[in-house]
């Protein structure tokens, strides 16, 4: 892992600073524009040279050409090429083979001595590496080599013995033009005779020529080589001082921008970390306005200068900020503090001690209610409207949060009031619902499921105003969804009918209600709970007590959703009839 500035020590501070890697930076566009410069001098000077080195050698060639004696030229150079012809053709082809120069022994008399004399004294005069005549066959691309005015054993060619060219070579040196793509890369004069060459046996040379004459089947020519060694120091000797002024010139340039760049940069930003590193331990010493930053002058003209600006004004906004998010702070805890209460007072409204009845064991009931946020819109209650007649009811108001909670505590305090007077489940939909009306300009509405449990008959008389439907299980464990009459939500619109409809419980069986917190509980995939899950968390153990069976459900929900944010108020309820508590049936 990298480690920050302050593990560094100075040694890795400095390696890592940016006066270091300023320098370096400098160091490395010079060295890359110097070594640009010396390539595009070196080849200039390489271009140059060996242009002149092919103009000479073609030269020297064409003038030498007149110093021969032309009619023992042409006699010795067809003889040698006779018996080179007169050869069948795999004795042709290997010209090491033993005996193959002997063939040749006969044409190396007197003139053809004199004339290697005369080429030698060309090259001598002319300080070159060789000159000698050759035979181009265009056809197997090889140099016949006819004369050579070499005299060293190691390097004389036979006559008759022969190398093999490239095409492009051979047509150069016959007929002139450029060879390699080197050669036509650096704009070499593609009118001479001359080719740049560097066989093993030979080394680095220029060869030029000049046509001497040409038959049917041959040109012959005669070649001048011209050593490159020369060229080669003169060109290490250039590029070794260039080297030195380049690295003389590095150095100093270096130096000049380091100078430039710590007046600068590296020291005005340095004053600008001192100035943080101070306004860091203002801060953690409880210094109420710490002023570090606007006490720095940095006149840089650049964006360095901006920055140290923009720092002063920023230590200016941070006071501001400090004092601005003071005040807010206490507002929130203020605010908080209020939806602390609120919650508390929302909780205390619904029932929340269980057993609710501990002396009746012919019934017992179980609620739970769980805010999305700090408070909630639903709610839920169940009270004795007489000894025999058991209410309760479970509502979802719509939206969520503050408005949600007080619709519901409007809410819920007519239907308790309404319900307390013995009338019908519908009539106190009905009632409820023009009673919201009147006073709803926000326009929100509550769905409600109420009923009235006669006790002695197990016999339940029920009112849906647009809330899920319920659940009744039964003592042998079958889970039915009651598919019930809807009404139209409370607070919806003025002079609604309610229909009521009845449930018949037996000994053993319970009735289970919901809000949609529960079916609507939203996964991270955003897949449903549903209803059919909400039946088989039911199906789990239905022969578990109330408490037990909002435990189940509750638990199968959180599974289902895992970490994903819980989006509704989530409220159940469950009533346990006939529930005989040690007495028996």
């Amino acid at each position: 892992m990298k480690k920050s500035v302050r593990e560094m020590n100075s040694f890795q501070r400095l390696s890592h600073g940016l006066t270091f890697r300023s320098f370096l930076m400098v160091m490395l566009l010079m060295l890359f524009i110097g070594l640009l410069v010396l390539a595009s001098g070196f080849l200039m000077f390489f271009t140059s040279a060996l242009d002149e080195y092919r103009s000479n050698t073609c030269t020297y060639a064409a003038a030498e050409a007149t110093a021969l004696n032309q009619d023992e030229m042409k006699k010795k150079t067809k003889q040698i090429i006779d018996i080179y012809d007169s050869l069948p053709k795999e004795v042709q082809d290997d010209d090491e083979a033993p005996g193959y120069k002997k063939n040749f022994v006969p044409a190396m008399d007197t003139s053809f001595r004199d004339l290697q004399s005369t080429l030698r004294l060309m090259q001598n005069g002319m300080g070159l590496k060789n000159a000698f005549i050759v035979a181009l066959d265009e056809k197997t691309n090889r140099m016949i080599y006819l004369i050579d005015a070499d005299p060293r054993p190691a390097s004389f060619c036979f006559p008759g013995t022969w190398d093999e060219y490239s095409p492009e070579e051979i047509r150069v040196l016959a007929h002139g033009g450029n060879t390699s793509w080197i050669e036509k890369r650096l704009g070499l004069n593609d009118d001479y005779q001359a080719t740049i060459t560097n066989l093993s046996r030979f080394g680095l040379r220029c060869t030029g020529g000049h046509t001497l004459y040409t038959t049917d089947k041959y040109t012959v020519v005669l070649c001048l080589d011209e050593k490159l060694n020369h060229l080669m120091e003169v060109s290490m000797e250039f590029m070794k001082r260039f080297l030195i002024l380049l690295i003389f010139a590095i150095a100093i340039g270096s130096l000049i921008a380091i100078r430039s760049m710590r007046k600068q940069v590296t020291r005005p930003l340095g004053r600008l970390a001192t100035a943080a590193r101070n306004y860091t331990k203002d801060k953690m010493e409880g210094v109420a306005t710490p002023d570090r930053f606007s006490k720095l002058e940095i006149r840089t003209g650049d964006e360095i200068e901006e920055l140290g600006l923009a720092m002063k004004d920023m230590e200016h906004s941070l006071i501001e900020y400090e004092e601005h998010l003071q005040k807010i702070t206490a507002e929130r805890e203020r605010i908080q503090a209020e939806l602390d209460l609120a919650t508390r007072i929302q909780k205390d409204m619904l029932p929340s001690i269980f057993p609710p009845f501990p002396e009746r064991d012919d019934f017992d009931i179980y609620a739970s209610m769980d805010p999305a946020k700090e408070v909630g819109g639903d709610f839920y209650d169940f009270f004795l409207i007489d000894d025999d007649h058991l209410g309760f009811m479970i509502a979802d108001v719509s939206g969520k949060g503050i408005p949600a909670a007080l619709f519901m505590m409007v809410s819920k305090t007519i239907l308790d009031n309404l319900m307390m007077t013995g009338l019908s489940p519908a009539k106190v939909l009905q009632y409820a619902n023009d009673s919201i009306c009147a006073n709803n300009k926000e326009e929100m509405f509550v769905t409600v499921w109420l009923a009235v449990l006669e006790v002695s008959t197990g016999k339940v008389v029920a009112a849906n105003a647009g809330h899920e439907k319920p659940v009744k299980i039964h003592a042998d464990g079958q889970v039915e969804l009651i598919n019930d009459k809807h009404g139209f939500v409370v607070g919806g619109m003025e002079g609604i009918p309610y229909r009521e409809y009845e449930i018949q419980l037996d000994p053993g069986d319970k009735l289970f209600v919901y809000t949609d917190g529960v079916a609507e509980a939203t996964a991270s995939d955003k897949e449903l709970f549903g209803v059919d899950r909400t039946l088989e968390a039911i199906r789990r153990d239905p022969g578990t007590n109330a408490k037990g069976i909002l435990k189940n459900v509750r638990a199968a929900v959180d599974e289902f959703v895992g970490e994903a944010e819980q989006f509704d108020d989530l409220t159940m309820l469950c009533l346990d009839y006939n529930k005989r508590s040690g007495s028996g049936e």
